[in-house]
């Protein structure tokens, strides 16, 4: 029988300056677990951004791993002539969790066309892709494994592995 991986996606902050904080549960305590990586690959919506220039700032920091895959955007342009992007957020141990992984994204609103109603728009920021990559097998993992996806094995360098594309709840 196999537990389930619980994904949860949290918007915090009001406004147009927002954060994404994503974090997964798996459902049983795993020892060998230490021994993964998790990725996040997120889908950002045409009426929000990301800032490259705030993900390079915050890396150096070491407050998160995260890299936009996306390339000649604007991060000015209004959302109607905008387009999604995506970025990859290399997801972190929890320290308050054993068997838990978090990533924190800023994500910021763009402007709308004008409206002539109660002048609020909606985002609806999908659920992401999770990759896992382990130094070595374990059971439970052919569990929740669904396919394997070629990304980059880590921020510092070029080389690109073999990460398995995991189901889970939301």
């Amino acid at each position: 029988m196999c537990s389930e991986i619980i994904l949860r996606q949290e918007v915090l902050k009001d406004g147009f300056h927002r954060d994404l904080l994503i974090k997964v549960k798996f459902g049983e305590s795993i020892e060998d677990l230490h021994t993964c990586r998790l990725l996040i690959k997120q889908d950002i919506p045409a009426g929000l951004y990301v800032d490259p220039y705030e993900l390079a700032s915050l890396r150096e920091r070491n407050i998160t791993e995260a890299v936009m895959v996306s390339e000649n955007f604007d991060i000015e342009a209004p959302n109607y002539l905008s387009k999604e992007s995506e970025v990859l957020i290399y997801a972190r141990r929890d320290s308050q969790c054993i068997d838990c992984f978090q990533a924190f994204l800023p994500v910021h609103c763009r402007y709308h066309r004008p409206h002539s109603e109660d002048g609020e728009a909606s985002i609806v920021v999908n659920n992401p892709d999770l990759l896992m990559f382990c130094d070595q097998e374990f059971p439970i993992l052919k569990c929740w494994a669904h396919s394997e996806v070629a990304a980059p094995c880590a921020l510092e360098n070029e080389d690109i592995c073999q990460w398995n594309k995991m189901k889970y709840k939301s």
